[in-house]
């Protein structure tokens, strides 16, 4: 058991409240994790970690507003000794590439107990990797990098973490305008990533662009 001042303090961002409370009050049993705080979407989850700077912070893949990989990104450059772990539905060799990216910790599944994710915190809080297993064996890893990769690449591996995001708001059907507002970006911002996705991936159809979306596993059907 740790003392006081050595408890891992954990920030958890889910839009999803009954899973948060659960979790929240599971992990308040545990006598070595200490929940400094949780948040609902990308916006608030991120001013709520900037400010406690917790050991090990852990996100949904799908966040309402920026998303969670682009708060990552913040996250990742700006609190080195913060330590990320992904918490999703989704078994998408994209979004497990766009966690590495980010160096993240962790890429669990949400089928798995909540005993897992209690033990993906403490590896995580020490500098140790965690995966699910059937992330992990997507995964490589890289002995002279002391990293993992994932295995297979995609057309989506060209694209950055924000336009990710941004595809996935437009496969669903978004406007620009509706884009801007959710990511909180300029609609000229919102159109400028939107050209350069489907000049990346020679799509020139809204409808097909979802249909790739969709093949890829960044959207559901």
């Amino acid at each position: 058991m740790l003392t006081s001042t050595d408890l891992i303090r954990v920030v958890f961002v889910d839009d999803h409240m009954i899973l948060v409370d659960s979790i929240v009050s599971r992990f308040q049993r545990d006598p070595d994790i200490e929940v400094v705080g949780s948040a609902t979407n990308a916006s608030d989850g991120l001013e709520l970690i900037l400010e406690t700077e917790p050991d090990v912070v852990i996100l949904d893949v799908e966040l309402p507003g920026r998303g969670s990989f682009d708060i990552a990104e913040e996250i990742s450059s700006r609190l080195k000794n913060t330590k990320m772990i992904f918490l999703t539905g989704y078994l998408s060799d994209i979004f497990i590439e766009l966690a590495l990216r980010v160096n993240a910790k962790g890429y669990l599944l949400k089928g798995e107990p909540i005993e897992s994710l209690i033990h993906a915190i403490k590896k995580a809080s020490r500098g140790e990797y965690c995966f699910s297993q059937s992330v992990q064996e997507r995964l490589v890893f890289d002995h002279k990098k002391d990293r993992y990769s994932i295995q297979s690449k995609s057309m989506l591996t060209s694209l950055t973490s924000r336009q990710i995001e941004v595809l996935r708001h437009l496969a669903r059907g978004m406007s620009v305008k509706e884009v801007a507002r959710s990511m909180h970006l300029s609609e000229k911002s919102i159109d400028s990533h939107k050209y350069r996705i489907m000049h990346k991936l020679g799509i020139h159809d809204r409808v097909e662009l979802a249909r790739f979306s969709i093949r890829e596993g960044l959207t559901l059907p």
